[in-house]
C-alpha cells in the first residue's frame, strides 16, 4: 500500500482522536497519550499496519523543529499570570521543591539503578508534560536515538496513573482537615491586593485582533527569543518561554494567542505526534523491556516529590497532606488539576449542610494551589529542565 500525506495525516488524527474520547470518558485517568501509544504499538510495530515513518509522510513532523517549537512555547508563556504566581508565593515554593526531590533521586538513585541517560530523559517529563517532553524528543530524534524518545513518551503517558491517585488521596485528607480545623467558615474579606502591571501597550483594537495578527506577533516574540539565544547560549526552550511571559505582561501578545488564532488544534496534533513517532516501529518486547524503568522511575520521582514537598512544606507551616498535593501536581499538570480539585472538594463536602459559601471556601483552599502548583511545574520548571538536560544528553 502507497501511503500518500494526506492519507497519513488522516490516520494520526483518528488514533489522537480516539485517544481523546478515552481520556474524556476515564475524566483523564487514561491519558490520551497513553491509549495512542498503544495504538501505535500494535497497529505499527505489531501487526505493520501502519509504516514506521507514518509521522514524517504526515508532514507533522516537519512543523515542530520549523516554527512549531517557537509558537507554543511562547504561547505557553502568554498563559502564566504574574499576580497569580505572587499571590500563590507558598505553592511556587512547595512546587518547586518537589521538582527538586525528583532531580536529587534521579541524578543519584535513578542513574543507579535505571542507568544515567534514561534518568536525566525522565526528569522533565516526570516534573512537567507536553512542552518538556516535546523538547526532549525532538533533541533525541535528531541525535538519532529513537530509544530515548520513546522512553521519554512513555514516561510522559504513564506519569498520570501514578499522581493522580496520590494527588486525590491528599486533597482529601486536607479538605477534611480543613473542614475540621473551622477553615470553611466565613471570613471577613482582607485588604485588596495590589496587582503586579507592566503592560505597556493598549488592549488590542478590533482592527488588529485577527487570526493572522495573534500569530504574527507570537512569531515575533519567538524570533526575539532566538536572537537572545544566539546571545547567550541559552537553550530555546527557555528563552521562548521566558518571551511569552514578558511580551503578555507587557502587551504585545495576548494571553493564548496561539488559541484565539485558531492555530491551537494542529500544533497540538503535531507535539502529540513527534513525542510519539517512535512507537510506530517499536516491538513489544522493546516497549515491555522500558516498561519496568519508566514504571521505577516515576515511583521514585514520586517518593521525591513526597520528601522534599514535605520538609518544606513544614518551614512555610503547610500540612503535610496540602504539600505532597501540590508537589505531585506536577504529574498531571491542567486540566487535571482542577479536576481533581473540583471532584474532592465536592465529595468531602456532601451531606455536610454546608451553605454555597462555604463549600466555595474549600473549594478556593484547593484549586488556586493546584493550579498554580500545575502551572510551574508543567509549563516552567519542566520546560527550563529540558533545555538543561537536552544538550547533556544529545550534545
Amino acid at each position: 500500500m502507497t501511503w500518500s500525506p494526506i492519507l497519513a495525516f488522516a490516520v494520526v488524527a483518528l488514533a489522537f482522536g480516539v485517544g481523546d474520547i478515552v481520556a474524556a470518558k476515564t475524566k483523564g485517568i487514561i491519558s490520551s497519550v497513553l491509549v495512542v501509544i498503544l495504538l501505535f504499538l500494535v497497529l505499527g510495530g505489531g501487526l505493520k499496519l501502519l509504516p514506521a515513518d507514518l509521522m514524517n509522510i504526515s508532514g507533522l513532523m516537519s512543523l515542530i523543529p520549523t516554527f512549531g517549537m517557537a509558537l507554543i512555547l511562547v504561547n505557553v508563556g502568554s498563559m502564566l499570570d504574574l499576580n497569580d504566581l505572587k499571590r500563590e508565593w507558598k505553592t511556587v515554593l512547595v512546587s518547586l521543591a518537589g521538582i527538586v526531590g525528583i532531580i536529587v533521586l534521579y541524578m543519584t538513585v535513578g542513574s543507579a539503578v535505571f542507568g544515567r541517560e534514561r534518568a536525566l530523559v525522565a526528569m522533565a517529563p516526570t516534573a512537567g508534560g507536553m512542552a518538556a517532553s516535546m523538547m526532549l524528543t525532538t533533541a533525541a530524534n535528531e541525535a538519532g536515538r529513537p530509544d530515548l524518545s520513546a522512553f521519554t513518551a512513555a514516561v510522559l503517558a504513564l506519569q498520570i496513573l501514578i499522581g493522580l491517585p496520590i494527588a486525590s488521596f491528599c486533597l482529601r485528607k486536607e479538605a477534611n482537615r480543613f473542614i475540621g480545623a473551622g477553615g470553611h467558615r466565613l471570613e471577613s474579606a482582607g485588604e485588596a491586593e495590589k496587582g503586579i502591571s507592566i503592560r505597556i501597550l493598549p488592549p488590542t483594537p478590533k482592527l488588529l485582533d485577527t487570526p493572522t495578527i495573534h500569530l504574527a506577533r507570537v512569531a515575533l516574540a519567538g524570533f526575539v527569543a532566538m536572537m537572545v539565544t544566539q546571545l547567550t547560549g541559552l537553550s530555546t526552550g527557555v528563552t521562548y518561554l521566558l518571551s511569552g511571559i514578558l511580551f503578555t505582561a507587557l502587551g504585545f501578545v495576548e494571553p493564548g494567542a496561539v488559541r484565539k488564532a485558531g492555530g491551537e488544534g494542529l500544533l497540538m496534533l503535531a507535539t502529540y505526534a513527534s513525542v510519539c513517532a517512535s512507537f510506530l516501529g517499536m516491538s513489544f518486547a522493546q516497549f515491555g523491556e522500558m516498561l519496568l524503568p519508566v514504571i521505577g522511575l516515576l515511583l521514585l520521582g514520586a517518593f521525591g516529590v513526597a520528601l522534599f514537598s514535605i520538609v518544606i512544606g513544614k518551614v512555610l507551616k503547610w500540612s503535610p497532606w496540602l504539600s505532597v498535593a501540590v508537589g505531585i501536581a506536577c504529574m498531571f499538570g491542567y486540566p487535571v488539576t482542577y479536576a481533581v480539585s473540583m471532584e474532592v472538594s465536592q465529595g468531602v463536602v456532601q451531606g455536610k449542610g454546608f451553605s454555597p459559601e462555604e463549600e466555595e471556601r474549600v473549594l478556593q483552599h484547593l484549586l488556586p494551589k493546584m493550579i498554580v502548583a500545575g502551572t510551574i511545574s508543567v509549563s516552567i520548571a519542566s520546560v527550563l529542565l529540558a533545555g538543561a538536560v537536552a544538550p547533556v544528553v544529545f550534545g
